[in-house]
């Protein structure tokens, strides 16, 4: 794990630029987005929840990270950050439910439902076998099966010894059929965050959030910036126009507009929020804006 230690001092390295500081960090998405996605799917039982979980987790420990006193201790502190994300979806939850004759009424998302049908069906009966087994147990499994992480990786990541995983795994062998969970596996592996490369775009994505919302300035009040995100890019909107935004590569938390030489430095409280935005165009400072919402 000296890579991700390596990384983490990257993305909170304050002499680092902000682009610099979020690429280290998507490295770290990339290295523990099936960990995270295998460790919500454990607990949570459900592929897209564990997707979100897995996300808002990513975010969280973004925002967090300044408070991490040991780099390499990022497995285990993040892993408990997922976990931290599942019980909040996992509060005041409910399924939706619709009756007999509004199913009916569905169109079939695939041309062959009976296959959709079987397999679904397979996939709950092997969630139902692993929900047997104890959540420690069910951790492992999942780890070790959706992208064939060693066992060492897992002990880093779940903070227990390598004997440990090893106890754990046998155990949660020998109480699951080998049938089974070949199907499992394979229905897992076709639905890891790896497939592509959106999860982690759409983490970076999240990153943006904090910079969203109206900024009006102290001397012309009637002047207000709105920050939006389309997609994955940021807009700014003030006095009819708009331009797409874009991290700086030459210093830490500021803004590029592309369509002209205009740069948005943001300043932050002393919890780490951004509360100002300062805004220079042409290389002028031309006025400091608070953030009101």
């Amino acid at each position: 794990m000296n890579k991700a230690r390596a990384l983490v001092l990257k993305a909170r390295d304050s002499n680092a630029t902000l682009a610099e500081k979020q690429e280290a960090f998507c490295e770290l998405v990339r290295m523990f987005q099936d960990m995270a996605y295998a460790c919500g799917y454990a607990v949570l039982g459900d592929f897209c929840l564990a997707e979100d979980a897995a996300q808002e987790a990513f975010i969280s420990a973004w925002e967090k990270l300044s408070q991490l006193r040991q780099p390499e201790a990022f497995p285990g502190w993040f892993r408990r950050i997922v976990l931290t994300e599942c019980n909040r979806l996992t509060r005041g939850q409910r399924l939706r439910t619709m009756s007999l004759e509004e199913g009916m009424n569905l169109h079939a998302p695939c041309p062959d439902p009976q296959s959709a049908i079987e397999k679904d069906e397979l996939t709950k009966a092997t969630f139902a076998a692993i929900k047997k087994l104890s959540l420690n147990e069910r951790m492992v499994v999942m780890l070790f099966y959706v992208n064939e992480h060693s066992q060492s990786e897992i002990s880093v990541f779940l903070n227990v010894p390598l004997t440990t995983v090893a106890k754990r795994l046998y155990s949660a062998r020998v109480r699951l059929r080998v049938m089974m969970m070949d199907a499992f596996k394979n229905d897992l592996i076709t639905r890891r965050p790896s497939r592509d490369g959106s999860f982690a775009e759409k983490v970076k994505a999240g990153i943006y959030d904090e910079y969203i919302g109206q900024y009006r300035f102290e001397l012309r009040p009637e002047l207000v910036v709105t920050i939006i995100r389309e997609g994955e890019h940021l807009i700014s909107e003030a006095g009819g126009q708009r331009n797409e935004l874009f991290a700086s590569d030459a210093a830490e938390s500021e803004l590029l507009t592309k369509e002209f030489d205009g740069r948005g430095e943001f300043v932050r409280n002393k919890k780490g929020h951004i509360s100002h935005l300062i805004y220079h165009e042409f290389g002028s400072e031309m006025g400091r804006a608070r953030k009101i919402c």
